[in-house]
C-alpha cells in the first residue's frame, strides 16, 4: 500500500476500515476524515518564469470516544502515511490517548436522526476542467495577466508578477453511527502585482489585480479586481464547511487596476 498514489486508493473504504480498526481497539465511537489533493502554481515576473510548483498531498484523522459514565474522554490522531502499519500506529494512538483524557459530557457524536445530508454536485465546489489545462497554458495566462497589468498606464514600470494557481481536493467525514459524506472542490485563479512611477521617480504597489471566477461563466467579459465569486459554503456535516472557487476558464485578461501615486 506505500506504493500505491493517491488516485488509487479508495477514500470511502479506507475511512470505513479506520473505524473499524477502532471500534476492535475500543473505542465506543468514532469518526474518520480522509483527504487527498493537488496543487499547481506558477509565477512570472518580467515575462520570465520564477516559480513552478505542482505538488499532492493526503491525509487521514481519526478522532476516537471512550465512554466513561455519563461522559466520553476523547482524542484525535492524523497521518498522511496509509500504509497498514502507519494505520494501526494511528489507531493505537488515538485510543491509549483517550484513555489518559479527563472526561468530557459534551463529548460525542450527533444521533443518527440529527444527520443532514447535502448534494455537493448542486453546490457547484468543483469542476473537472481545472485540471485539463496544460502547465503551458497556465503559463502563458500569468504572463498575459502580468502583460496586461503593465500595459494599463505609462507609470506602470515595474512588475512583482502574474501568478494563476489552481487546486483540488475531495474530502470523506464518515462516522461509526453510519453518517457517511464527501465533497470535492476546486479553484483556480490568476492575479497581477504591478508598481507604478510617481512624479519624483518612487515606486507605489498599484492595486493588485485578481480574479477567480467559475468555469463557463462570461469567459470573454474583462476581469476587475473587483470581481470575485465564491460559491456559498457547503459542508458534509455542520463541522465540515468546505468554501471554494471552482475553476475558471481561458478569457484574454484584461484586468481593471486603479493607479494611486
Amino acid at each position: 500500500m506505500p506504493t500505491e498514489t493517491i488516485a488509487a486508493t479508495d477514500l470511502k473504504q479506507l475511512a470505513s476500515d479506520v473505524l473499524a480498526r477502532a471500534l476492535k481497539a475500543g473505542a465506543t465511537d468514532a469518526e474518520a476524515v480522509v483527504y487527498e489533493g493537488d496543487e499547481f502554481s506558477t509565477l512570472v515576473r518580467l515575462g520570465q518564469v520564477e516559480t513552478l510548483k505542482e505538488s499532492g498531498s493526503r491525509a487521514v484523522g481519526l478522532r476516537v470516544f471512550i465512554a466513561s459514565g455519563n461522559a466520553q474522554r476523547t482524542a484525535s490522531t492524523s497521518s498522511s502515511d496509509f500504509s497498514p502499519e502507519s494505520l494501526e500506529r494511528l489507531v493505537a494512538g488515538a485510543v491509549t490517548l483517550a484513555r489518559i483524557t479527563s472526561e468530557d459530557p459534551f463529548a460525542g457524536l450527533p444521533e443518527p436522526s440529527e444527520f443532514s445530508q447535502h448534494d455537493a454536485a448542486d453546490q457547484h465546489l468543483y469542476f473537472d476542467d481545472v485540471n485539463q489545462q496544460p502547465p503551458a497554458d497556465r503559463i502563458h495566462i500569468a504572463r498575459e495577466v502580468e502583460a496586461a497589468s503593465m500595459a494599463f498606464d505609462t507609470r506602470i514600470q515595474n512588475s512583482g508578477g502574474g501568478d494563476f494557481d489552481t487546486a483540488t481536493s475531495h474530502k470523506i467525514l464518515m462516522n461509526s453511527r453510519g453518517f457517511v459524506g464527501e465533497y470535492r472542490r476546486s479553484y483556480c485563479g490568476f492575479s497581477a502585482q504591478p508598481i507604478a512611477h510617481d512624479a519624483d521617480g518612487k515606486m507605489q504597489p498599484a492595486a493588485p489585480c485578481n480574479a477567480s471566477a467559475r468555469a463557463r461563466q462570461r469567459p470573454s467579459r474583462p476581469l476587475s479586481s473587483s470581481r470575485r465569486r465564491s460559491p456559498a459554503p457547503s459542508s458534509a456535516t455542520s463541522s465540515t464547511q468546505p468554501t471554494a472557487t471552482p475553476s475558471i476558464a481561458t478569457p484574454a485578461p484584461s484586468p481593471e487596476c486603479w493607479v494611486s501615486v
